[in-house]
């Protein structure tokens, strides 16, 4: 009754979490190119000359922290249907889902709030302080993503893998969650490798199967049986 409970409770907030990420993520794609979010000038001009670039940020940012505290409820229902599969790596690799999942929404909640008071502050800052403040950038919790991504990517990876030997999901569903833990892991690396088009080509991959894996997987969940 437990496990169904939680199962049920995951499912709803996974489907919701995955049409958040979605929404948030289509917004985010009317922003990329438009500023250099490592420049406090670049961000100031932007909302300067395009008034409703700062709501569309809140969207973003908002709606990705929003939908990542519903996505650990998807977490801890799917780690309750795969846990008997293979108890030590799941209840591992989910515990740091939660972790990346926190990670996310407290840096994009941080980065909203720092972004929006350095660019709209900046105009207000004397030119000789400008070029000081431009050098020391933004900042952020976790600006090149990495953080998040080797945390929830082993996450897809285990959960993907255990339920295609368990037969717990959907073959076609498991395969993703591999596929997207390891678009997810292959992003940290060239990460550090500095290989731009293959970074572009790996977060690409997660922000399309990462709603879509969170959708089907709280479809997945809410139906399941008491």
């Amino acid at each position: 009754m437990h496990k169904t409970s939680m199962a049920r409770v995951g499912g709803v907030c996974s489907i919701l979490g995955g049409a958040i990420f979605l929404g948030s993520g289509a917004a985010f794609f009317f922003l990329v190119g438009r500023f250099d979010y490592n420049s406090i000038k670049s961000i100031s001009d932007y909302f300067t000359a395009v008034p409703s670039a700062a709501s569309l940020l809140t969207i973003v940012n908002l709606g990705a922290a929003l939908a990542s505290f519903l996505a650990i409820a998807g977490v801890l229902g799917v780690a309750d249907q795969l846990r008997p599969a293979n108890e030590g790596l799941v209840r591992w690799t989910s515990t740091l889902a939660i972790i990346g999942y926190s990670v996310l929404a407290i840096s994009d909640i941080a980065d909203l709030y720092q972004m929006k008071r350095m660019a709209f502050g900046y105009p207000e800052v004397a030119s000789s302080a400008q070029g000081a403040l431009e050098v020391m950038g933004m900042g952020s919790l976790d600006p090149t993503l990495v953080l998040r991504y080797i945390a929830i990517g082993p996450w897809f990876l285990v959960a993907g893998w255990v339920a295609l030997h368990s037969g717990q999901l959907p073959r076609l569903l498991a395969g993703l969650g591999v596929v997207a833990g390891i678009a997810a892991m292959l992003f940290v690396v060239v990460t550090f490798l500095d290989l731009q088009a293959i970074t572009m080509a790996a977060i690409t991959i997660t922000l399309v199967f990462h709603p879509v894996w969170l959708i089907w997987t709280g479809l997945e969940l809410a139906r399941a049986k008491p």
